[in-house]
């Protein structure tokens, strides 16, 4: 028991994930709903409170930690409150809540360019639609519905803050500055004789490398967004990557080459991994201060 316990607050896997999740959700969905239904005798908002905690968080995939979520859903909410608004005004004719749905679903269809976070709460916003599109025609129920659905979310706001946080894990900034500190090392070692690399350090740039792969980096920390930031990140892990397979794979010098010349491009080479991982570890530090949450970088030495 105790074991499964430590396993959902701190384990990575999708099935710990999963379980947080389903924990979060319940008591933000339970609580209100009968709070509502229960305690102060009110159904609409009870249905309400219930279905936009379920629809924000069970059945929407938002990537990123709880308190990372909880942000994207307060953005969200002003939208929420605008497409409860418009399925309660377009119920009055079939035809209306159907064109609304074709255009409300092509709109928040379309904001999954914005990046993983918005396109995760897509799914969510567009049943915050479909929900009270359906009949009856009840728009005096508005401030009812519109209160439900205001306190549904502010309660898996609260949960996804609090409730089982998940564990921290490094940053996109942290792995790319991490992968440049290697190539510095690497192009450090190669300015020595016999100006190859050992094979632990070889297995250590192969790790650093891979880990700026696309598939190894969760999909909170992928810089998939059409930012300026993400598109840099993402450029930023690109030439990392290069610059640790250039240098894996780069031959021994010329055995007749004065050793002034033999030294020099790796020199350059290393001054340049050296800027590069200073920059990348700056940023990340003051993307860590402005987000207020602390996370370790990774030293160059560590394996």
């Amino acid at each position: 028991m105790r074991a499964a316990l430590s396993e959902l607050r701190t384990g990575t896997g999708p099935v710990p994930a999963a379980a947080r999740r389903a924990v979060r959700v319940t008591l933000a969905a339970g609580l209100g709903f009968y709070a509502f239904l229960y305690g102060l005798d009110r159904p609409v908002e009870a249905t309400y409170a219930l279905f936009a905690a379920v629809a924000l968080a069970g059945l929407s995939r938002i990537p990123g930690s709880g308190r990372l979520r909880a942000l994207v859903v307060a953005r969200v909410l002003p939208a929420a409150c605008a497409l409860v608004v418009l399925g309660t005004l377009l119920s009055v004719r079939t035809w209306a809540a159907v064109a609304g749905m074709l255009v409300i679903g092509f709109c928040v269809a379309f904001s999954s360019a914005a990046g993983p976070r918005l396109a995760g709460a897509a799914p969510g916003l567009q049943l915050l639609y479909i929900l009270p599109s359906f009949p009856p025609y009840a728009p005096d129920t508005l401030g009812q519905r519109l209160t439900g659905t205001v306190v549904g979310i502010l309660l898996l706001i609260l949960a996804e803050a609090t409730v089982l946080p998940d564990p921290a894990v490094p940053g996109y900034r942290d792995l790319a500055a991490a992968a440049a500190a290697e190539a510095a090392r690497c192009a450090t070692l190669l300015e020595r004789p016999p100006h190859t690399l050992p094979a632990a350090e070889t297995a250590r740039a192969v790790e650093r490398e891979q880990a700026l792969r696309p598939s190894r980096v969760g999909e909170a920390q992928r810089p998939a967004g059409p930012g300026v930031r993400e598109r840099a990140l993402a450029h930023t892990g690109l030439a990392a990557r290069t610059l640790l397979a250039r240098l894996r794979s780069l031959p021994p010098p010329e055995p007749d080459r004065p050793p002034g010349r033999r030294a020099g491009p790796r020199g350059g080479r290393a001054r340049v991994g050296r800027r590069y991982g200073r920059a990348a570890r700056s940023g990340a530090r003051r993307a860590r201060t402005r987000r207020g949450w602390t996370c370790r970088s990774p030293s160059p030495g560590s394996p």
